[in-house]
């Protein structure tokens, strides 16, 4: 068993990677971030240094991110939500296969258009919730 113990700077470090990590999984801007979870700009910005208090500030972006487990970004390997592009690369791979692999029935290629279209409209709406 090892008499290593984990600073508080280690902590604090973990804690600003995974932050940062996260709000760019999730392709938010640190100012949607700060803005909308309530933590002051200056606090926000000190967080992502590994710097101040991050006890304070945590809670608020897990509860802007409805994260539940409250030491999620305490973790050092935490699980980050996918992004929109890896999800479609997925989408795309399983189409490219399925399609190779004789399924090109009607049924399924009306199912795919659709999937593309259900994927456009996610696309439209990110983008209008990013601009409204």
């Amino acid at each position: 068993m090892s008499n290593y113990k984990i600073g508080e700077g280690d902590i604090n470090a973990i804690v600003a990677r995974n932050v940062k990590n996260y709000i760019e999984a999730v392709g938010k801007s640190q100012k949607w971030v700060y803005e909308r979870s309530g933590i002051p700009k200056a606090t926000f910005y000190n967080l992502l240094k590994g710097e101040g208090d991050i006890n304070k500030s945590i809670p608020k972006l897990n509860k802007l991110f409805r994260i539940q487990d409250p030491f999620y970004f305490y973790n050092e390997n935490i699980q980050l939500p996918r992004t929109l592009e890896e999800l479609e690369a997925d989408s795309i791979k399983n189409f490219s296969a399925a399609s190779f692999n004789g399924t090109d029935s009607e049924a399924f290629k009306e199912t795919m258009t659709i999937l593309d279209d259900i994927i456009n409209i996610i696309h439209t709406v990110k983008t209008a919730k990013e601009l409204g």
